[in-house]
C-alpha cells in the first residue's frame, strides 16, 4: 500500500498492510518552523523514508481568533531571549489586546495576557462581524499534488470550545462556566458557526482530507466536570463539525489529551473518524489503557497515538520499541490504528535522544505492525 492508502484504511477502520506510523505534527511537506530548522532535517528524513504523513495544510478561513499559536501583531525580543508578541484587534465596541511569549529553545507560545479580561471584552468579541470564508484553492491543490500518495492533508481547524478557551485566562474561563455561562455559550455559538463555515468551505475543494478538532480536553477531568460540560460545549458542536466534514467526503479527528474514561463514549458519539493522541496508564495524566480504549470505541473510531511523549523524549530506543509492540498488541487487531507520539518534539535544537527514539518507533512499527 501507499501511505495514503494505508492511512485511509486505518481511518475507515479497515486493515491495511501494516500499522501506519507518523510524527503527525511534522512532515517533510509542511511549511512550518521544523522544516526550516537544521537539527530537525534528520527527523524529517526518517518521516519521509518510513512514515505515513499527515500533512498540515493551510487554513485560510478565519477561525483562529483564540489560538495563541497563530495570532499576529507586533513582536519584541527580550533580553532573556524570549519572543513576546502583542496583538491588538479592533472591534465595533473597542479594541482587544493579548500578549503571548515564546521562551528560547522552545517552539510553543504561552499566553501572558488573554484577549478577554472582562465582560466588556466578551461584548467586544461578540460584536465582531463574522468574516466570509476564504480558501486559496490553488495553494491547497498544489500541496495535494505535491504530497500525492505519500500522505493525507490535515487541516488543523480546532473546535468551538478550543477557540473560546484560548480567549481567556483558564481560571477565569472555569469560574464563568460554573457561575454564569450565558456569555460562554454565546461565544461557543459564534465560534461554532466559524468552524463549520471553514470545514464546509475547505471541504468543498478537497477529497478524503482530515479536519483536526482540538479543544475537547478542556471539558474533561480534572479541568471541568466532564458529565456536565462535555455534553454542553463539545458533544453537539463536534457532532455538527464532523457531519460537515463527512458531507464533503472528508474525515474528522478529535484531539484530546488527558483523562478519557468519562468521555470516551461521548467522543465516539460525535461520529468522528479518529481519536488522538491517547495517553495511557501508568501516566498520571491518564486513566485508561490502550486495551480499554480499543474495547470501548475501537469499533467506531480509528485510534491514533499511544507512543507516550515522555518515553519518546526521555526513554531509550528499547523503551520505545517495547511501547510500540505493546500498543500494536493491545489496539492493532483488525486495523484502525495509527502509531504516533502523544506530542511531537518541539525543543530546539532536536536532541540526539529524540532522533534515536524516533528511528526506533519507525523500525518497530514496520517490524511488529504487519498484518500479513
Amino acid at each position: 500500500m501507499t501511505s495514503r492508502e494505508r492511512l485511509l484504511a486505518a481511518l475507515q477502520r479497515r486493515q491495511p498492510d501494516r500499522v501506519p506510523v507518523t510524527l503527525y505534527e511534522h512532515s517533510p511537506f509542511n511549511h512550518d518552523w521544523a522544516n526550516q530548522e537544521p537539527s530537525y532535517a534528520p527527523l524529517l528524513a526518517l518521516e519521509a523514508r518510513y512514515g505515513d504523513s499527515f500533512v498540515r495544510a493551510p487554513v485560510d478561513c478565519p477561525v483562529f481568533l483564540g489560538n495563541p499559536n497563530s495570532v499576529s501583531g507586533s513582536q519584541e525580543h527580550h533580553a532573556d531571549g524570549a519572543l513576546v508578541r502583542t496583538t491588538t484587534i479592533e472591534t465595533p465596541k473597542g479594541p482587544l489586546r493579548g500578549v503571548t511569549r515564546r521562551d528560547p529553545g522552545l517552539m510553543t507560545n504561552w499566553q501572558v495576557e488573554p484577549l478577554i479580561k472582562s465582560d466588556a471584552d466578551i461584548e467586544r468579541v461578540l460584536s465582531m462581524p463574522d468574516p466570509p470564508a476564504t480558501v486559496d484553492v490553488a495553494r491547497i491543490h498544489a500541496l495535494a499534488e505535491q504530497v500525492g500518495d505519500a500522505g493525507l492533508l490535515l487541516f488543523d481547524i480546532g473546535d468551538a470550545i478550543g477557540h473560546v478557551v484560548g480567549l481567556f485566562d483558564f481560571e477565569d474561563f472555569v469560574l464563568r462556566c460554573i457561575t454564569d455561562d450565558g456569555p460562554i455559550r454565546a461565544l461557543v455559538d459564534k465560534a461554532q458557526a466559524l468552524v463549520v463555515q471553514a470545514i464546509q468551505a475547505i471541504g468543498a475543494v478537497v477529497d478524503q482530507a482530515a479536519f483536526r478538532l482540538w479543544g475537547p480536553e478542556y471539558c474533561g477531568a480534572p479541568l471541568l466536570n466532564p458529565h456536565v460540560f462535555f455534553p454542553r460545549y463539545v458533544l453537539e458542536q463536534d457532532k455538527a463539525a464532523t457531519a460537515a466534514a463527512h458531507a464533503t467526503n472528508n474525515f474528522s479527528i478529535i484531539h484530546c489529551h488527558g483523562k478519557l474514561r468519562d468521555i470516551l463514549d461521548m467522543i465516539a458519539e460525535t461520529g468522528a473518524d479518529g481519536l488522538e493522541p491517547i495517553e495511557t496508564l501508568p501516566l498520571e495524566t491518564a486513566d485508561v489503557t490502550a486495551a480499554e480504549v480499543k474495547a470501548r470505541v475501537g469499533s467506531r473510531m480509528c485510534l491514533m497515538g499511544l507512543v507516550q511523549a515522555v518515553t519518546f523524549e526521555t526513554g531509550t530506543p528499547e523503551d520505545v520499541r517495547r511501547q510500540v509492540r505493546e500498543a500494536i498488541n493491545a489496539a492493532g487487531n483488525g486495523g484502525g490504528l495509527v502509531l504516533l507520539p502523544t506530542a511531537a518534539p518541539f525543543m530546539l535544537p532536536l536532541t540526539p535522544q529524540s532522533l534515536s527514539n524516533a528511528e526506533a518507533m519507525y523500525r518497530a512499527a514496520h517490524e511488529f505492525g504487519r498484518y500479513a
